[in-house]
């Protein structure tokens, strides 16, 4: 399905009307959990609110020139320093491997996609751009995003996030952000099912069997269920669609004075919207 044959469904477009109109809300979006690693208490008010808390802890790269950190504007730099290294690795397949192995160090999931990436090095190049290409030409079912071989999970959303103007990165958390999202637009407008469409699929945190209080990343409650994430074409194809709906919320003439349009640089309205979903999706709490 192409981006406009998908955001012209009517379950998509009503979802995309709704949450450009609620974007600002300072009612509907509250939440909170206790982080598992610090024992703080994480509250956000809003969505931008949940922006503002955004907190990451990435590595410093002495090659690309930027420090560790936590906060947004931290990471941005670190972003752009890392989008700007894989776009110059265009054409040879070792800058390739060094550019994506530091964006998994960057996103903290180095393990198996650092191996795969060197097992994977010969043509590395050629093989992003191709599905690159795929991705930016707007067909969530393009041949190269349903061959058996391809290689999209947590690790690789990070890489063509960076790669493909417009595409956010889609992870346990954001999935679990974006599901609570759509949980609470079926409530608002008394569905008892999620609709097809908007059927995001979520995946589990990575945590041990017998972790005493398990983080919740499934947005299901009663009726309105999801499907778990599969890796592949079926995690490329829903990055695409998450990427297409928040995009256009953005667009959506309702958005229009969100606060996200004015988020400050390095960041950009995108980015910070799927941070915000990243925050809230850490624990979707009881």
């Amino acid at each position: 399905m192409n981006s406009q044959t998908y955001l012209a469904l009517p379950h998509v477009s009503g979802f995309i009307r709704w949450l450009a109109s609620e974007l600002n809300s300072e009612s509907c979006f509250k939440h909170q959990y206790v982080n598992r690693r610090s024992g703080e208490k994480w509250t956000c008010s809003s969505l931008y609110n949940a922006f503002e808390n955004y907190r990451w802890n990435h590595p410093g790269n002495a090659r690309l020139g930027f420090n560790p950190g936590v906060c947004s504007s931290s990471n941005g730099i670190a972003l752009s320093a890392l989008r700007q290294d894989l776009v110059s690795a265009t054409g040879s397949d070792s800058h390739t491997l060094e550019a994506a192995v530091d964006v998994m160090r960057w996103g903290g999931v180095m393990a198996r996609n650092a191996d795969w990436l060197k097992v994977n090095n010969v043509g590395l190049g050629r093989m992003l751009q191709g599905v690159q290409a795929a991705i930016v030409a707007g067909d969530d079912q393009a041949p190269v995003l349903r061959s058996k071989s391809l290689r999209f999970n947590s690790g690789m959303t990070k890489v063509y996030s960076l790669l493909c103007k417009d595409f956010i990165i889609y992870d346990s958390r954001v999935a679990a952000g974006l599901g609570w999202l759509v949980v609470k637009h079926c409530q608002a407008h008394g569905l008892s099912k999620v609709p097809e469409a908007l059927c995001f699929p979520w995946a589990a945190a990575k945590e041990g069997e017998n972790t005493l209080a398990p983080k919740r990343r499934d947005p299901g409650t009663g009726g309105l269920k999801f499907k778990g994430l599969r890796s592949g074409h079926h995690h490329a194809m829903w990055n695409m669609r998450a990427s297409w709906v928040l995009s256009a919320v953005l667009a959506h003439p309702d958005a229009a004075g969100s606060r996200f349009h004015v988020v400050p640089s390095p960041n950009d309205p995108l980015r910070a919207l799927e941070a915000a979903l990243f925050m809230i999706g850490y624990d979707l709490g009881d």
